[in-house]
């Protein structure tokens, strides 16, 4: 086992809706709460009100986290590639519209991510907690699958992503003259296609690996939202 550091949200992180009706459900149900401490405990709910607060429950576990576009990932403690690039497991898939073309990408759950194919004397300019944590992981994402031709887009992608993510503009370039000058070996190399289980933090049999990275490609990147629902239920790409 490897063992995982506390996970960390990134991007449009929010509270979670399942956790925050979940413990709402306990304070009712269970009488928990410190307000129920005082007038005594509950010995139960009116139905309709019981009904109401677990249709509410259901709603925000089903219906907003199919919408959740921030990234959610754990560091492994030990881990480390090449001796020095930090290493996490995505949690949750992630979906990522690219503005430059519109393209959709899913990084499944259960992928190890070392977030960006730097060489070492780059690495002091990355933050793996930083604004160019998701365009890293992306990267990296692009780089595991390794579709053929299509190096030169990846580090395209790559760049306008950190440029979106108002990562400064000399940063920017650094890191993508990195993955430009050290990056060739580790694209689409069996090394870069690693998971993780989640669950057991154990190493996952790898699923088959996909022909393409891109999963759609949207009129606007600003549909992705309304997308997600749809996109979380196609079948045809890679789980564990």
């Amino acid at each position: 086992m490897r063992g995982f550091n506390a996970r960390v949200i990134l991007g449009a992180a929010k509270p979670n809706p399942r956790t925050q009706h979940r413990s709402a459900i306990d304070r009712w149900v269970l009488g928990s709460s410190p307000e129920n401490d005082k007038v005594g405990k509950r010995r139960g709910l009116k139905p309709l009100f019981l009904l109401a607060t677990l249709a509410l429950a259901a709603c925000a576990t089903i219906e907003k986290p199919l919408q959740d576009t921030s990234l959610h990932v754990a560091f492994e403690q030990k881990s480390r590639r090449e001796g020095f690039r930090r290493v996490a497991v995505v949690m949750e898939d992630y979906y990522y519209c690219s503005p430059l073309t519109r393209q959709v990408f899913r990084v499944p759950r259960g992928f190890e991510t070392d977030f960006a194919s730097i060489p070492y004397w780059a690495s002091a300019v990355f933050n793996p907690i930083g604004d160019d944590a998701e365009p890293a992981v992306v990267h990296d994402w692009l780089y595991a699958v390794g579709e053929k031709g299509k190096r030169d887009e990846a580090d395209a992608i790559f760049l306008n992503a950190l440029e979106t993510a108002h990562v400064p503009a000399l940063q920017s370039k650094m890191m993508y003259e990195a993955v430009r000058a050290g990056g060739a070996a580790n694209y689409g190399a069996p090394s870069e296609w690693r998971f993780v289980d989640p669950e057991t933090e154990k190493p996952a049999k790898a699923p088959k690996k996909p022909a393409t990275a891109v999963v759609t490609t949207l009129k606007s990147c600003d549909d992705l939202r309304g997308a997600l629902p749809r996109l979380r239920l196609m079948s045809d790409l890679p789980h564990l």
